[in-house]
């Protein structure tokens, strides 16, 4: 690919991490089995210090926050159930977080990682632009005359049913969006990356030209399946994205200008096609059923803010069709929410100081001055895709999907890699 990628290779061992990582979307109990035994591996030869570096950031008292919380819960039970979709993932930001072969040239090997992952994403975002193609009501009617097994035409048209909405390998289009908007993010820092690389020619080896146009193709794809999902949290995000990516490449004017040409071209196609076989207009977010599920979740904390209703207490405490058309509702489409109506405020604000302290060490080391424009490119690229899944919890949790929550928590980890100024003084 390039003399980046070859820099960050990996022994035997982290080869398994970073297949797991890649596989995921495609193959997820299989990638998830893999992660399974890499983690209780890790935490036979160094538990000690990812039990270490788990309390010393927080995350023992935020354990012990939602225990009791879940003691509590309306439903304990299936509150202590629901504890799997955050305390596993706490050990695996850990251990992510303590992995010794990343302390030499971490910077090169999450470049490196952030490659494979942006790359290895092409045929997921192939599959949802197919998806929407065929989802057009003309080539639909060609489309179902073909000699195809039923279950396919079963999986794109039926069972689920989203109208004109690509879903690709994901159970749910706002799933894959929320994952593709963090590739997004990665994919974005990467080309800025190469720019910077351009300016060090003396220095480092610069990027090939075949390089920089697969990256830049496999953002397009990837911007372009975001679009296919019909995902307004996920179009939206993207357009920020491209936006911050501009701003930071703003002395290279082909780039800004080229880049602005993109973000009319989105803007374009949703006037045109609407957003997942939706009209463009006011009624699509009015009329938004989110708008009722966060009433419901205000009126949760203001009954109960210390200890919540338990995880998996909005789903108990929601009347089916209260909102029109919902039977069920399983969270309150906003972390924020989500975290104080069922957990409590205390525990939200638990999560909101350790996420917040690590991105602002992450933060403050990009603006700091004692790293390379290669370096702080990388990092940029991580705290974009961080930020993506920021800005997608707004109106959506993702945690509840083992394909989005790893991910998440892999960047959060990275970016604790990368501020520490000893492994920033390895690079």
């Amino acid at each position: 690919m390039s003399s980046v990628v070859v820099k960050g290779r990996f022994p035997t061992r982290q080869r398994w991490w970073l297949a797991s990582f890649i596989g995921l979307p495609y193959f997820m109990y299989g990638a998830m089995l893999i992660m399974v035994y890499l983690l209780v591996t890790a935490m036979m030869q160094r538990g000690r210090s990812v039990w270490q570096l788990c309390g010393q950031t927080g995350f023992g008292w935020l354990t012990a926050g939602l225990l009791l919380s879940s003691s509590f819960g309306i439903n304990r039970g299936d509150a202590f159930l629901q504890l799997a979709n955050f305390l596993p993932f706490f050990v695996l930001w850990g251990v992510l977080a303590t992995h010794p072969a990343i302390a030499f040239r971490p910077f090169a090997k999450l470049e490196s990682v952030a490659q494979w992952l942006v790359l290895s994403a092409i045929p997921l975002c192939a599959i949802a632009i197919a998806e929407y193609i065929v989802k057009f009501e003309g080539t639909a009617q060609y489309v179902r005359s073909l000699p195809l097994p039923q279950r396919f035409f079963i999986w794109l048209y039926e069972e689920p049913s989203f109208g004109h909405r690509a879903h690709s390998l994901f159970d749910h289009p706002n799933g894959l969006s929320a994952y593709l908007v963090m590739i997004l993010g990665l994919g974005l820092g990467l080309l800025l990356k190469t720019l910077a690389d351009g300016e060090q020619r003396p220095l480092k080896a610069v990027p090939s030209s075949r390089y920089r146009l697969t990256l830049l193709a496999a953002v397009a794809l990837c911007v372009s399946a975001v679009f296919c999902t019909g995902s307004r949290n996920g179009l939206l995000i993207a357009l920020v994205l491209g936006a911050i990516a501009l701003y930071a490449a703003r002395r290279y004017r082909w780039v800004l200008l080229s880049g602005l040409a993109s973000l009319g071209a989105i803007s374009a196609a949703v006037v045109s096609f609407g957003i997942g076989g939706r009209s463009l207009s006011l009624a699509i977010f009015t009329g938004d059923p989110r708008l009722g599920v966060w009433r419901l979740a205000i009126e949760m904390i203001q009954e109960r803010p210390l200890l919540g209703w338990g995880l998996s207490g909005l789903r108990e405490r929601y009347i089916p069709d209260s909102i029109p058309g919902y039977d069920s509702i399983f969270h309150a489409h906003n972390i924020w929410l989500f975290l104080a109506s069922e957990s409590g405020i205390p525990v939200m604000l638990g999560f909101c100081v350790i996420c917040g302290t690590l991105c602002y060490r992450a933060v403050r080391t990009y603006l700091g001055s004692d790293l390379t424009a290669s370096n702080r490119a990388v990092l940029f690229s991580y705290l974009l895709a961080f930020s993506a899944c920021l800005m997608f919890a707004l109106f959506d949790v993702v945690l509840h999907d083992a394909r989005l929550n790893i991910p998440a928590w892999g960047l959060l980890a990275a970016l604790y890699v990368m501020s520490r100024p000893a492994y920033r003084r390895a690079s």
